[in-house]
């Protein structure tokens, strides 16, 4: 049956992020059970499992108390949708939870099911919030090179890594592209990370007025960025360009798909850095990756303009089929019960504290490692055998810079 399903998987599925040629003579690693960090092949080979899945297994691969909230909603009411003023319990009682985490006064939030549905919903509030104060023309939005937000049209446009772009043809979208905050390998000489971040922030200064502040909308970054190889931010960085933002009436998007629910030491990535974000978008952790569940918690001044601006239209018209779908509202709430039981953000801190020791300990005189970095449960390393990045343009991250090798994530 084993080979069976491997030759089956090989003739039929088509991957996400593969190499299909390879593939079809390679195959795949085959998963069957997994249990805490532990993950076990169809081989009967356990691994360790240290991103957790895609950054997502919060709770390990088999949580039973995440198992008994899905089969309790699922016998109870196993689909409904929330369009046209309807709404279930589980929904209503996960969307007062993530409000009272919020990092801001009086959240909205608004579910979907992916972390790439989730940071299209932000860029389209954005364009509409813009557009319901007299300013439809404030439409670009900057992005950074070697973000990874997603894989939808918007999501990967967003994304700074080339294979996201290469070959899709994509339409000509809003998306400008400023510098990643990577210390290590895009600092001068003997600049020290304060100037370095004074420096970046003064670059997107040049790249707003290049553009021209009334056509940009928003600026979208992951706390610590993930893909483009756990890059962690200098201390001041977000707050230097948060001021420059400010400047020029930019919005602030957070993508916390990844940071989110504790993994850098806070329930937000935000909150570790020093954003003040408008928006941010949530996913993975949310649900510890049990079901597929995303969203965005919306802050009060957004969430006024455009509900007033939809009440002119007569709706708001946005949303997914499963947005508030009860099964994965029900299980995201258990989950996070169980992170405010444990306290898992005073574990990863504690955990991730260990970790950076231990990786330090044993890499830091290597001669193929350059530093270790991270915050509480997200770490990663970087070779020292790397050859400078090329300059980018602005508008194409097809010459973007890329993080290759050496970068990894633990699961919190």
């Amino acid at each position: 049956m084993k080979n069976e399903s491997r030759v089956l998987d090989m003739a039929r599925h088509f991957h996400s992020q593969t190499d299909p040629r390879l593939h079809e003579d390679h195959g795949p690693l085959t998963i069957v059970t997994g249990q805490g960090a532990t993950i076990v092949d169809d081989a009967g080979n356990r691994y360790i499992e240290g991103m957790g899945g895609l950054w997502c297994a919060s709770l390990g691969f088999s949580d039973s108390r995440l198992a008994d909230a899905a089969d309790r909603q699922m016998r109870k009411l196993a689909v409904y949708h929330t369009f046209n003023h309807r709404s279930n319990e589980p929904t209503v009682e996960l969307v007062e939870q993530l409000a009272a985490l919020a990092p801001f006064d009086n959240a909205r939030v608004f579910l979907v099911g992916s972390g790439s549905e989730a940071n299209d919903t932000m860029v389209k509030l954005a364009w509409y919030y813009q557009a319901a104060r007299g300013r439809p023309d404030k439409r670009k939005i900057i992005s950074r090179f070697g973000a990874f937000h997603g894989s939808t049209i918007m999501g990967a446009a967003l994304s700074g890594l080339p294979h996201m772009h290469k070959s899709f043809n994509l339409p000509p979208l809003p998306v400008i592209f400023a510098a990643r905050p990577f210390h290590y390998l895009d600092g001068l000489p003997a600049e020290a990370e304060r100037d370095y971040a004074t420096r970046l922030a003064q670059e997107l200064e040049a790249l707003i007025l290049a553009e021209g502040p009334e056509t940009i909308a928003a600026m979208i970054a992951e706390p610590i960025m993930g893909a483009g190889g756990v890059l962690v931010p200098p201390e001041d960085y977000f707050p230097k360009i948060q001021a420059v933002l400010r400047k020029y009436d930019i919005l602030m998007l957070s993508d916390e798909v990844v940071c989110g629910f504790g993994r850098t030491g806070n329930w937000f990535g935000s909150q570790t850095f020093g954003m003040e974000p408008d928006m941010l978008s949530i996913a993975k952790g949310l649900s510890s990756g049990h079901l597929p569940i995303g969203g965005v918690i919306i802050s009060d001044k957004i969430y006024q303009c455009v509900a007033d601006e939809a009440h002119k239209v007569g709706v708001f018209g946005h949303g997914f089929t499963y947005s508030g779908h009860p099964v994965t509202a029900a299980v995201a709430a258990e989950a996070i019960k169980i992170y405010r039981e444990i306290d898992l953000v005073s574990q990863a801190r504690r955990l991730g504290d260990y970790l950076h020791g231990a990786l330090a300990d044993a890499l830091d005189d290597h001669t193929l490692v350059g530093e270790v970095r991270g915050r509480a449960l997200s770490r990663g390393f970087r070779s020292s055998r790397i050859a400078p990045p090329v300059a980018p343009s602005r508008r194409s991250c097809e010459l973007a810079p890329m993080s290759s090798g050496g970068a990894a994530s633990t699961a919190s």
